[in-house]
This record gives structure tokens, sequence and C-alpha cells, in this order.
């Protein structure tokens, strides 16, 4: 057969077809990456991805005429793109490898680039050459393993497209390996443009590559930008419905969780707490605002760990906390004697300052605002009377939460 008549084959026109798919697949990747800059590691990607398909392409196409070229371009353009790919997957991971580590890989990839130019060009020693590149690649490839089946397990949310992305890789290879055995085992160099099996699954190859490969990282980096809108939408949920100071709800989050446990069902009723720091302004005049944060976090913290599951703490603003004790009588009955041992001087006051509170009964359907202002009435004739600071001898025992108790359901 004439070797001419290669070129208007139907095998040539498949091959032209398959260059021309998975070049322009390769381009519009390296477009879209440098028009559109994204995460570290993005445009590094596609130009590893393009490195490694187009190596293998033209590594593919080796004829008695083209074998040197074929052998060096197509080798060093898949060593230089495996290096590349392992770089970028190391960056978008979030590593960022050392002035000496990337000094060693760059001086990896130029002894392996001479190697292969002196096993082609000096000497042609096939089984060397392949023994080179096949180490070269697999050391890569153990990197880019270790690198994302440590990302498995570190980013479960990106797992998905991680083994996406691995099990492309892994294919590929798989793909490539009859071809490559046909290559070690002396194949005819015409066979290079025959229909056979190892052909074919090569070609194949280079479009799961290129094509798939695309799909794979695109869909990683989209995963992750997705979690990052997902955590940016928690963050800012958070700060519509949290203080900032101390981490308790705010005004907003704490209607909403009112109107959660009104719609819950169980106990009808609930008593409302309503706290605030004595002498808070001269404190924070006298002593610093610094000061009076920290006796705001140590206040939020103390009703935090007073409420129980079902209620609701929520910092209102200034010095004004709340506290909506939904339990059984005797639990808020006891939640209360701790807030009065811990808030009140006399009873040993671990946190350093004292505060007031008063209380009210909560039913559902009543006006929050309404519970709040008669809790603070109670809050301030209690301060008006000075209790419990008149009880002589204060101990945990002492009547303070059952007479709130009775004076909110009064």
């Amino acid at each position: 057969m004439d070797p001419s008549s290669l070129f208007f084959s139907p095998e040539a026109l498949l091959g032209g077809v398959l260059w021309l798919t998975v070049t322009f697949v390769c381009l519009l990747m390296l477009g879209l990456t440098w028009w559109r800059p994204s995460y570290a590691g993005w445009r590094g990607w596609a130009c590893g991805n393009a490195g490694v398909v187009l190596g293998m392409l033209i590594g593919a196409l080796r004829t008695p005429d083209t074998r040197l070229t074929s052998v060096l371009l197509g080798n060093g353009l898949v060593l230089l793109g495996s290096a590349l790919l392992l770089l970028a997957f190391t960056r978008f991971a979030g590593g960022r490898p050392t002035r000496r580590a990337l000094w060693g890989h760059g001086l990896g990839l130029f002894g392996a680039l001479l190697a292969l130019g002196a096993l082609t060009v000096l000497s042609d020693q096939p089984t060397a050459r392949f023994a080179l590149v096949s180490v070269f690649l697999l050391v890569n490839k153990g990197a880019l393993l270790h690198l994302v089946l440590r990302e498995i397990r570190r980013t479960p949310a990106l797992a998905g497209a991680y083994r996406l992305n691995l099990g492309l890789l892994l294919l590929t290879a798989l793909l490539t390996l009859p071809r490559t055995w046909a290559l070690l085992s002396g194949q005819a160099p015409a066979d290079s443009f025959m229909p056979t099996l190892p052909n074919l699954l090569t070609a194949l190859a280079f479009l799961t590559m290129a094509v798939g490969g695309a799909f794979a990282f695109w869909a990683l980096h989209e995963d992750r930008r997705r979690e990052e809108v997902r955590a940016l939408h928690g963050e800012l949920e958070r700060l519509a419905h949290r203080d900032p100071l101390t981490g308790l709800l705010n005004r907003r989050g704490f209607r909403q969780a009112q109107e959660q446990w009104e719609a819950r069902g169980g106990p009808e009723a609930a008593i409302l707490l309503v706290f605030d720091i004595d002498g808070f302004k001269t404190m924070n005049d006298r002593l610093g605002h610094a000061l009076g944060d920290d006796c705001l976090r140590a206040l939020a913290a103390c009703l935090d760990d007073v409420a129980r599951e079902g209620d609701v703490a929520g910092r209102m603003g200034g010095d004004e906390f709340l506290l909506l004790l939904t339990g059984p009588a005797a639990q808020i009955e006891a939640q209360v004697s701790g807030l009065t041992s811990r808030l009140y001087p006399g009873w040993g006051t671990p946190l350093g300052f004292s505060a007031s509170f008063g209380a009210a009964r909560f039913r559902r359907g009543d006006s929050l605002d309404g519970a709040v202002r008669q809790a603070d009435e109670a809050m301030y004739a209690r301060k008006a009377a000075g209790l419990p600071r008149r009880s002589p001898q204060p101990s945990p025992a002492a009547p303070v939460a059952p007479a709130l108790i009775r004076s909110a359901a009064s």
C-alpha cells in the first residue's frame, strides 16, 4: 500500500477528526481559564491537561518519518503536563510549594527531558526510554494519588469530584496500556494509523482525558465554589440572627426562635427573663469599653450555660438580655436559682459583677414586646426594693427563684 494513500483513508479522516476535537477542547479550556481566572492552580491545570493530551496524541502518530519528533515532542509534553497537573492540584488544594520544592521539581523535569533526548537522539534505546517516562509518570501519579486521597478525607464536600478526577486518570492509564504494550513488542510503525483495538482504545483515552478531564476538573471547581457559597450563606445567616459580640441570638433571631417554639407544641406557657448589668454605663465610662465588652460576653456565656434544650437566649442590645425558659416548672426553678447564685452580690458572684433580672409568664400567642415590658418592670421593681440583696444569709436554697416564678405567674 502506498503510504500517501493513508492521508485519504477513512482511518486518516478519523484521526483528523480526533486531532481537531482534542485540540479544540484543549484550546477552549486554556482560553476559559486565562480569560476567567479563578482558584490557584486553575490555569496550571489547563496547561497540564493540554500538555498530557497533546503529548499522548503526538506520541501515538509514530511513523518512520515522524518517529524522532513524535518521541521527543510527545513524551516531552507528557512529562511536562504531568508535572504541571501535580502542581495545579497541589495549589488548588491550598498547598503552597516552597521555593526549594519548586526547584527540585524543575530540576527533576529538566533531567528527565535531557535523558529523554539522549535516549532518543544519541542512541535509540526504546526500553530505557520507556522505563524513564514510566518512572517519572509513576512518581507524579503516586504523589497525585496521595494528594487526592488526603483531600477526600479532609474535604468531604469535594470528595465526589476528587474521586471523579482520580477515576478519570486511572481510566486513561488503563486505556493506553494495550497501545504501550504493542509498541514495546515491536509493532510495525505502519500500524499506527490502522483501526486496531489498541489504537482505538488509545484514541478513546485521548477523548477521555481531553473532554472528560475538562468536565471532571470543572466539577471539582464548581463543587468548591458551591461549598464556599453555602458557607458564605451560613455566615450571613449567622450574622443576620446572631449578636457578633456575644454569639447569642440578636433581636431578629430571638423572635424567630420564639416563633419556632410556639410552632413546636409542648408546654403552653414559659417564663421570660429580662437581664441588665448593674451600673453598666458607669463601668463603661470609668473602666473602658473593653472591660464592658468582657462583662457582656461573660453574662452571655452564663445565660448560654444555664439554657437547656428548647430554651432561647438572646441579646436585645446594650446590656439588655433575654432568656426564655421553656421546660417544666421544677427545671425552671433550678435554672433561676442557678442564675441568682451567679449574678447577685453576696452569692459568690463568680462573674465579678452583678446583674438584675425580672420575670414574666409568656404564653403562646402573647406579644413578646408586652412580656418584655412586664419582665422589665418586675426587674426595676426588684432593683428598687433591693432584692435579693436584703437576704441576710444567702444560699442556693433561698426563696428567690420561687418568688420570681410566682410573681411572673401572677
